[in-house]
This record gives structure tokens, C-alpha cells and sequence, in this order.
């Protein structure tokens, strides 16, 4: 395992982090406690609670979940034809008879009730089509709640994404404010410096168009993060959540030792792959279904019933009848849509062998792209943070250089603007790997909610 750290924020005491990273690994459950101090806040939630949120009102989810709960239900409806099928029937009449004009027209009318009640049983003795179209609905109900993971995949990976935009784009807006406060001292120091005719009135203009550029660019990060945060409303159909801010160290466990391990993994655990391997057997199934048609239909009926009426409701001595049968029905002609059924069936066969291969691709794609770039963003990540030291001490120069006459506030305008720039890249690079992180794990098949309890954690870790 590569246990990856990511500086975040100020350094914090050695004691609470070993604390943290013992909550982590030994005790799961304390972890949503020890969570839940730093979320009383209105409003305030981490990673792991907005993803239940989500959840419990993603209309994506719900419908998925429809989805499998039809998909059940007409398996079990598949399964009830291959049982006994047992009905009640019963007549009960008033019943009028008289004869019309002729030679039997003198006889009188009558008037009399009728009862007709009975019981039949109809059980399958042979029945190949009802009993493949049983399988395939199983293999198909398999294949929908196989999907509902993809779902919840899918749903962890845009509320993630979301997450990690709104955090990015409050974390931007923090860094241009504070370049902004920053270049507000300097340019009062600079009119103080201009009004002593210290300072050339070139260097105070140039300060005063820094400050409105980055005054601009602070309307335009916060119109960001309002954007970021109307999609994470959408995603969880509530407002008013904020994310919870990210103040320590980033701790991420990565158990995949190679790009080929990462890709052996998707292809043996996405759940993608799995529901299209029980599309391709729900398919066979469907092919066996329509070849059962050119079997017999063979079934056992039993039949009781009493009646007063016969035929035409005529008038009949009350009687009690019973019967045993063998009933057989075998299609000889049907116009061509036997031959149309099984055609088709073969259609859909071959498309979800199509499918299950495309599925094979794409997470083998997934896989890989993630690894790829989870690496590139570590590397990333190690690059920015140099560049930010770099930032620092330059700003820093040039801050005394100015002091000394041998430079040009110019000169501390552009460190600021790069200090800043460092920071957001900074920022971007360590957001961009947790959520490569993330990828890569859905991608190999890892649980959706033990990944969100993770990075969760690893983000509100004090």
C-alpha cells in the first residue's frame, strides 16, 4: 500500500494527527463521531454527509431503484407461471325461458334461479418458454440491481466533483482577497511614497491597476463559486450546504501497486462489466425462450363443479362433476412471427455481446486514465508546492529590494501575482488528485460509500 500525504494549510501538532490517523484505521465507527463534533455548524457538511444527502434525494438513485424493484417483480411474476395456478368460478342467474310462436308455444313459461360454482387447478407438466423466460427475468433483475451500484458510482462522482469545486473556488476567492488586502498596503504605501515624491507617479498607477484587475477577479472567482454551489444544490435538491473546510493534511490510501494491477482490477470488479455479462445471460436466455416455443405445452388439469344449470342455462337436476385432463397445445402455423421472435432474440443476444465488450473497454479506459492521472497529479502537486516556496521567497525579495531602492514596486506587484497564482495552482493540483483518487478506486470496483467515508475523512481530518 502508498499511503500519500498532501500538505494542507498550517502544520498542526503531531499528537492530533496520530489521533486522527488511529480514528482512521482501527475505528471506522467512531470516525462519523468524531466527524459529526465538527458539523454541528448550519449549513456545514463533510464529504460523507452531503453524499447521503444526495442519496437519499438524487432522482437518478430513485429511479434505479424503481428499475429493480419492476425488475423483481416481473421475475417473480416469470416464476409464478411454473406453479399451480388455481381459480374459483362461479355463475349465480335469474333465468326467464318461454318458447315462441309454434307448436310449443302453448307450453307455460318458467321462471327459476341458477347456481354454477366449481374449482379448477392448472399445473405445468411441460413448459420450456415459460420456464426460460423465468431464468432470463432472473438474470435481468441481477443485471438491474448491479446497476444501481453503477448509479451510486456515478452519483459519488459528481457530488465529489462538486464538493471539490466549491472548496476549490472558496479557497481561489480567499487567495485573490488576500492578494487583494495585500495590494491595498502597497498601494498606500506607494501614495505615501508618491506624495513624499519618493515614488514615481508611473509606479503608483501601475499599483492602482493591479489592485482594480485583482478587485475584478474577485467578482469573477465568487461568481465561480456561486456556479459551484448552485450544482451541488442541484445534485442534492437542498440549499444553503457548504462544504466543510479543509485544514490539515490530505491521507490517502492507494492499494494499487501498478497501472496493469489497476486495469486487472476494473476488468474483474467494475460493476459496469458485471451488469453486462448478466445482459449477455439474460440474452441467452432469450434465445433459449423462443426456441422453447417449438416445444409442446403440456399441463395437468382438475376441475370440480356443481351446477343446477346445463347448457344455455336450461333447467337441470342439481348435479356435482369432476374431472382430470392432460392438456397439450403445440403451435403449428403463426404467419412468421415464430421465426421473427427467435431472429430478434439473436439481435438482442449479439447487441449485449457488443455492449459487454464495450463495457470491458471503457472501464479498462476509466482504469487507466485515472492511474495516469492521479500520478501526474501527485507529481504535480509535489511541483506546485515547490513553486510556492519559490513565490514566497521571491515576494520577499523583492519586498526589501524595494525597501533598499534597488528595485520597482513593480517588481513586488508581479511576486504578489505570482504568490497568488502558486496557491491556486497549488490548490487545483491537490483537489485534482483526491478526485483522480477517487476515479481510480470507483473505476476498480471499490465500494462507493467506504471511498466516500474515506475521502471524507482524510478531507475534515483536524
Amino acid at each position: 500500500m502508498n499511503l500519500i500525504g498532501l500538505k494542507r494549510g498550517s502544520p498542526l501538532s503531531i499528537r492530533l494527527k496520530l489521533v486522527a490517523l488511529l480514528l482512521f484505521c482501527g475505528h471506522g465507527a467512531q470516525t462519523a463521531n468524531a466527524q459529526a463534533t465538527y458539523l454541528n455548524q448550519a449549513g456545514v457538511k463533510s464529504l460523507i454527509e452531503v453524499y447521503e444527502l444526495a442519496k437519499e434525494n438524487a432522482t437518478d438513485l430513485a429511479i434505479a431503484k424503481y428499475r429493480w424493484d419492476s425488475a423483481v417483480a416481473e421475475r417473480d411474476i416469470a416464476r409464478g407461471r411454473n406453479f399451480p395456478q388455481v381459480s374459483l368460478f362461479g355463475d349465480w342467474s335469474e333465468n326467464k325461458f318461454r318458447y315462441e310462436e309454434g307448436p310449443m308455444s302453448l307450453l307455460p313459461s318458467q321462471e327459476y334461479p341458477g347456481e354454477r360454482y366449481g374449482l379448477q387447478l392448472r399445473t405445468p407438466i411441460l413448459n420450456i418458454r415459460s420456464f426460460r423466460e423465468y431464468e432470463r427475468t432472473s438474470f435481468i433483475a441481477d443485471q438491474v440491481e448491479i446497476e444501481l451500484s453503477v448509479v451510486k458510482s456515478r452519483l459519488l462522482s459528481d457530488v465529489a466533483q462538486a464538493y471539490l469545486s466549491v472548496l476549490l473556488t472558496t479557497e481561489d476567492l480567499d487567495q485573490v482577497k488576500a492578494e487583494q488586502v495585500a495590494l491595498e498596503e502597497q498601494f498606500a504605501e506607494a501614495e505615501a511614497l508618491h506624495q513624499r515624491r519618493l515614488l514615481a507617479i508611473t509606479d503608483l498607477l501601475e499599483t492602482q491597476t493591479r489592485l482594480d484587475a485583482v478587485k475584478a477577479d474577485v467578482v469573477l472567482v465568487a461568481g465561480k463559486r456561486s456556479i459551484a454551489l448552485e450544482r451541488l444544490s442541484q445534485l442534492l435538491g437542498v440549499r444553503g450546504i457548504s462544504p466543510l473546510s479543509v485544514e490539515s493534511d490530505i491521507q490517502l490510501v492507494n492499494n494499487l501497486i501498478s497501472i496493469e494491477h489497476a486495469e486487472e482490477r476494473a476488468v474483474s470488479q467494475d460493476p459496469a462489466i458485471a451488469a453486462a455479462l448478466e445482459a449477455v445471460r439474460a440474452a441467452e436466455k432469450g434465445v433459449s425462450r423462443e426456441k422453447g416455443t417449438w416445444w409442446p405445452e403440456i399441463d395437468f388439469v382438475y376441475s370440480a363443479q356443481y351446477s343446477d344449470v346445463g347448457f344455455d342455462n336450461l333447467t337441470s337436476p342439481p348435479r356435482s362433476t369432476e374431472s382430470v385432463s392432460i392438456s397439450m397445445r403445440y403451435p403449428l402455423f403463426e404467419g412468421g412471427a415464430g421465426a421473427a421472435r427467435l431472429k430478434k432474440a439473436w439481435a438482442d443476444f449479439y447487441r449485449a455481446k457488443e455492449e459487454l465488450e464495450a463495457a470491458k473497454r471503457s472501464a479498462v479506459g476509466r482504469a487507466r486514465s485515472a492511474w495516469v492521472g492521479m500520478e501526474a497529479a501527485r507529481e504535480r502537486v509535489a511541483a506546485e508546492n515547490q513553486a510556492l516556496e519559490t513565490s514566497d521567497t521571491s515576494l520577499d525579495a523583492a519586498r526589501k529590494a524595494v525597501k533598499a531602492g534597488t528595485a520597482k514596486v513593480t517588481d513586488v506587484l508581479v511576486a504578489l501575482a505570482q504568490r497568488t497564482r502558486a496557491k491556486r495552482n497549488l490548490s487545483e493540483a491537490r483537489y485534482q488528485f483526491a478526485m483522480r483518487w477517487l476515479e481510480l478506486g470507483l473505476a476498480t470496483g471499490q465500494d462507493p460509500d467506504a471511498l466516500a467515508n474515506s475521502l471524507s475523512f482524510s478531507l475534515a481530518m483536524r
